[in-house]
C-alpha cells in the first residue's frame, strides 16, 4: 500500500514498485482513506509519507493501523529532523527513508521488511543458532534462498563477498545473495577456524586457497584482494615453509 500525498512521488513509486513485481494499492493521499481501505486491500507492507493531505499525518495513520493490525511500515519523509524520527520510531517502522530517496535503498528496505515478517518466531532446536535468515549448525549452514532454507556445507563455501548492505556467498556450483552484511555474517562464524577475513570486502575459506600473491589470492579463477596485514596473518596461519 502506498500512502503519499505528492502525486508525482506517488506515480514514481507506482512505476518503481510495479517494475519490481509488487501488486499495489493506492496511492492514497490521506491517511483516513488508507485506513478505510485496509480491509479490502489487505496489504503486506505500507510505504507511508509522514506529511499527508488529510487530518492525520503518516505517523498518526500508522498508529491507527497498528492498533488493529501489525504491518511493516516504511516511512518516506522530507523531514528527517530528530523530532520526526523520534515520533516515527514509536511505531517501530521497518525503515525510515529521507526524500529524495534512492531506488536501490527503497528496494533493499522493502526486501528486508518482507523478510523480517517471514522470519520464524519461537521455538528452539538443539545445537541450532538462528541469525536473521541464516541458521548455523556444526558442519553446515542453512541460508534463506527465495522461499526456503537451503543447506550448504561449510566445507563447500569458497568465499563470501560484500555487496552493499548484502553479501554474496559462493560455492563451486552457485552464488547466493544473503540479506545481511558481511560483518554480520562474519560475527556468526568467527569461531570457525577455516574462515579468514582477508579484505574489508572478502571472507575466504582457507582450505580452498590455491595461490597467494602480494595483493591478491586465488580460489579457482576468482581473484580476491588481500590486505598486507591479512596476508601476514594468513601466511602465519598456514604455516608456510
Amino acid at each position: 500500500m502506498i500512502v503519499e500525498d505528492d502525486p508525482i512521488i506517488g506515480a514514481d513509486l507506482e512505476d518503481r514498485l510495479s517494475e519490481m513485481g509488487y501488486q499495489l494499492s493506492g496511492p492514497f493521499d490521506k491517511g483516513e482513506d488508507a485506513f478505510a481501505a485496509l480491509n479490502a486491500a489487505k496489504p503486506d507492507l505500507i510505504i507511508m509519507d509522514v506529511n499527508l493531505a488529510g487530518k492525520w499525518n503518516g505517523i498518526e495513520t500508522a498508529k491507527k493501523i497498528m492498533s488493529i493490525q501489525a504491518l511493516p511500515i516504511i516511512y518516506l519523509t522530507g523531514n528527517s529532523d530528530d523530532y520526526t524520527f523520534a515520533e516515527a520510531k514509536q511505531t517501530q517502522p521497518a525503515a525510515f527513508l529521507s526524500k529524495p530517496f534512492r531506488g536501490r535503498d527503497l528496494k533493499h528496505a522493502i526486501e528486508l521488511a518482507i523478510l523480517q515478517t517471514q522470519a520464524p518466531k519461537g521455538g528452539t532446536v538443539d545445537s541450532l543458532m538462528e541469525v536473521g535468515q541464516t541458521v548455523l549448525l556444526t558442519d553446515r549452514i542453512f541460508i534463506k534462498n527465495k522461499d526456503r532454507l537451503e543447506r550448504i556445507y561449510l566445507s563447500d563455501i569458497l568465499w563470501v563477498e560484500a555487496d552493499d548492505y548484502y553479501c554474496r556467498l559462493a560455492t563451486k556450483s552457485q552464488e547466493i545473495l544473503l540479506t545481511q552484511t558481511l560483518r554480520k555474517f562474519e560475527e556468526k562464524i568467527e569461531n570457525l577456524p577455516d574462515f579468514c577475513r582477508v579484505h574489508r570486502s572478502h571472507l575466504v575459506n582457507v582450505r580452498h586457497i590455491e595461490q597467494i600473491g602480494e595483493n591478491y589470492l586465488y580460489i579457482g579463477r576468482k581473484e580476491i584482494p588481500i590486505s598486507k596485514a591479512a596476508r601476514i596473518l594468513l601466511l602465519n596461519r598456514l604455516n608456510t615453509i
